[in-house]
């Protein structure tokens, strides 16, 4: 029997997410370093749980104590673990997963990583967009000039674009987008053009040039960090396979200002052919876009589940 683990990023976390995750070791730390006792009330104010510093933190946490106590019960149930792969930051949860990092260090590396993040994105506002319903060759040709970017690629009509934001929208009908390129424009280029357009709750332009300089920085953050070679199979935002500590670094730290190929990872995964696949994290998002890809195999989110035992029962009939 085998799964493979996908985990979640930024934008689906709410305070009822994961009802069956206890707390323990990660949580513990995620809670002092945020400085709240209830994560999950803390959760219910939607300015506090979309900041970048408090959102990376939690996301993380949550996601390796759910993979730790979820873990234990595949031993039990002698379902083995296929591979592995994390959504932007859901990249942090993969990596610890894969015993390349504790699971608290995993949580430190998330807040630092924000830190970083926020710092490269005060010297201008920047933010993403979902885009579905029109090709990605289209979306290229009418990004290109300006300086919003392709962020992540989900799928042939489905991109999130990132880049700098605009105080103004004065942009008339099927006007292309300026020569500055704010994402404010592109998605009004956009939407003339009858694609469907979701701006995203977060703060920063991620897995964009704007954030090159915390790329470097975080880098350098890695370099420092006690790092092992994975114990399983981990993909990074390319689709490549990190077989050393050095190849894990290096995904952890690229994957901040350089698009993430979704789609790839998703191809690299169903070509090892697991049983299911299991989204970690809040929402289903992860779980939906691998049922439009790759409908044969199933893949449900950890997060539908009222106990453990529902998400092993589920597994266990996907392997029969």
């Amino acid at each position: 029997m085998s799964v493979a683990i996908v985990f979640s990023g930024q934008g689906h976390q709410h305070p009822a997410m994961l009802p069956w995750l206890r707390h323990d070791a990660a949580i513990a730390a995620m809670a002092a370093r945020l400085d709240v006792d209830d994560w999950r009330g803390a959760l219910a104010d939607e300015a506090w749980a979309h900041a970048n510093r408090h959102a990376q933190v939690l996301i993380t946490a949550t996601a390796v104590s759910a993979w730790t106590q979820l873990h234990a019960a595949l031993r039990v149930a002698s379902i083995e673990v296929d591979a592995l792969a994390g959504y932007s930051v859901g990249e942090l949860a993969a990596c610890a997963a894969a015993g390349v990092f504790s699971p608290e260090r995993a949580v430190a590396l998330a807040a630092r990583r924000a830190a970083l993040m926020d710092a490269a994105g005060s010297v201008g506002r920047g933010g993403l967009c979902g885009v579905t319903g029109l090709g990605a060759a289209a979306v290229d040709e009418l990004l290109h000039g300006s300086a919003v970017t392709v962020a992540i690629r989900n799928g042939e009509d489905s991109v999130v674009i990132g880049g700098p934001l605009s105080d103004s929208h004065a942009h008339g009908p099927g006007a292309m987008p300026p020569s500055d390129g704010s994402l404010d424009a592109v998605e009004a280029a956009l939407t003339e053009r009858g694609a469907r357009c979701t701006r995203l709750a977060v703060t920063v332009a991620s897995h964009t040039p704007l954030m090159r300089t915390a790329a470097k920085a975080f880098a350098v953050e890695l370099a420092g960090a006690a790092i092992d070679a994975p114990t399983l199979p981990v993909f990074d935002s390319d689709g490549n396979r990190s077989w050393t500590a050095e190849q894990a670094r290096d995904g952890l730290s690229r994957q901040i200002a350089t698009t993430v190929r979704w789609d790839a990872v998703m191809d690299q995964l169903a070509a090892r052919a697991p049983s299911c696949v299991l989204e970690i994290g809040g929402g289903q998002a992860l779980a939906r876009l691998w049922q439009r890809r790759h409908p044969a195999i199933p893949a449900r989110s950890a997060d539908e589940f009222r106990t453990v035992d529902g998400v092993i029962a589920w597994i266990e009939r996907c392997n029969t």
